[in-house]
């Protein structure tokens, strides 16, 4: 944690960059300002004593240092604010980033939903307890949480778990598995066409649970449907207030997810979410990713390895939960170490602030620095003033980032 702030604080954001660009403008300009100010002086008459105070004191007033500061602090202050609750900000660069996406691509599973399926319903032309044997058995090879919720299920039911003899991941479809000599899939409609099941076996079940919310795992034995597993997963609790309020920042969501349009859609209707993009393998994420990128900034919010490309391609990539994976944790920009949904918009709001307060940081150091150098050119205040004036800036621009360690909790 102590290394990404720091790392967060040394790095420079683009508009900082800005900055640099303005000071190797700024500097040459005023020493100019000087010079010319110094020469006027000796023309008019003024000795070269008091030419040289003119000089100097253009020279003391407008040195950019405050200028330098402006962002480096603020964001120094806003990465620690977003450490203290739980949001860790691996660079500079995020922040501005965040502050003008325009896309915020949500992973369904461990993101909207709490990320713990469990089987809610089923049907089989099997017994119970040789259905869940068999499926219960198969699924206990694999690593997926919905093959979890069906062996938990099984294991409920004190079902005695078949043993395959042979076992293939299809990845982003199911599971192909030997057992006493017959062939079993259990995966989504598109492993079943790859088995040669027919879909109108088992289409009226798939959206019966799909409008439920329910992801559905279709089982076929020697290419005939035997059963189907609606699994369920229990939306977060602040989901919905969440994708309120990126709404309200002008952001729009979209859900990406492997489910069905159909299951799809309800969990969108449920959170508020209008646009969603259905069956999307594990290798399509970042595609998906990059054709919104294509339209605006686009941040992606997940928390598994089959999010883990996605998130590194994207604009802002934001790892949320503390149970993400090592991977998707390591290629995110941002990791959010709660499972609450709500620290998306209040990250939003925390680069909103910072920006604005680099901004007005640049407007104070701009506006001071041009006072004080119509004032050193003119009048010729002494260095002392200059060296307090110039001074001012800069604890004006501290003082200012500083506000950021009280940035107000998000209301409602």
């Amino acid at each position: 944690i102590i290394a990404l702030v720091e790392e967060a604080s040394s790095t420079k954001a683009p508009i900082q960059r800005l900055a640099d660009k303005i000071s190797s403008v700024f500097v040459p300009v005023v020493m100019g300002i000087s010079l010319v100010s110094f020469v006027v002086w000796l023309c008019v008459g003024a000795s070269v004593g008091m030419a040289l105070k003119f000089a100097v004191s253009v020279l003391v007033i407008s040195c950019p240092c405050a200028l330098g500061l402006a962002t480096p602090v603020a964001i120094m202050v806003a990465t620690g604010k977003g450490a203290e609750n739980g949001i860790l900000i691996k660079n500079g660069e995020v922040l501005e980033n965040i502050s003008h996406i325009k896309y915020v691509a949500l992973d369904k599973t461990g993101t909207v939903t709490v990320g713990k399926p469990q089987v809610k319903t089923y049907y089989s032309t099997l017994s119970e307890a040789e259905f869940f044997g068999i499926v219960g058995g198969i699924e206990k090879q694999s690593e997926h949480p919905l093959g979890k919720a069906v062996v938990d299920y099984a294991t409920d039911k004190g079902v005695a778990f078949a043993e395959p003899t042979e076992f293939t991941t299809v990845p982003g479809k199911g599971v192909v598995a030997t057992v006493d000599g017959s062939v079993y899939a259990v995966g989504n409609k598109a492993l079943m066409s790859e088995q040669g099941v027919a879909s109108a076996e088992y289409a009226d079940k798939v959206d019966e649970y799909s409008r439920k919310a329910m992801t559905c795992l279709v089982v076929a034995k020697d290419g005939k449907f035997v059963g189907i597993v609606g699994v369920g997963d229990e939306i977060k609790p602040t989901s919905k207030e969440a994708i309120a309020l990126l709404k309200k920042e002008g952001l729009i969501p979209i859900l990406i997810t492997g489910d069905n349009a159909v299951s799809a859609k309800a969990v969108c209707d449920e959170v508020g979410i209008e646009q969603f993009v259905a069956e999307v393998l594990p290798q399509q994420k970042e595609q998906k990713v990059a054709e919104l990128m294509a339209n605006g900034m686009t941040a992606m919010v997940g928390d598994g390895i089959n999010d883990a490309p996605a998130l590194a391609y994207a604009d802002v990539g934001i790892s949320l939960g503390s149970k993400s994976t090592d991977i998707a944790m390591e290629t995110s920009d941002v990791v959010i170490n709660r499972d609450d949904p709500m620290m998306i918009p209040e990250l939003r709001r925390l680069a909103r602030a910072t920006m604005r307060i680099v901004q007005q940081n640049f407007a104070m150091v701009i506006g001071i620095n041009t006072v004080g150098l119509i004032l050193g050119a003119a009048s010729g205040i002494s260095v002392l003033a200059s060296a307090l004036m110039h001074n001012m800036s800069t604890i004006l621009v501290v003082a200012n980032s500083l506000r950021l360690m009280v940035f107000p909790p998000m209301e409602g």
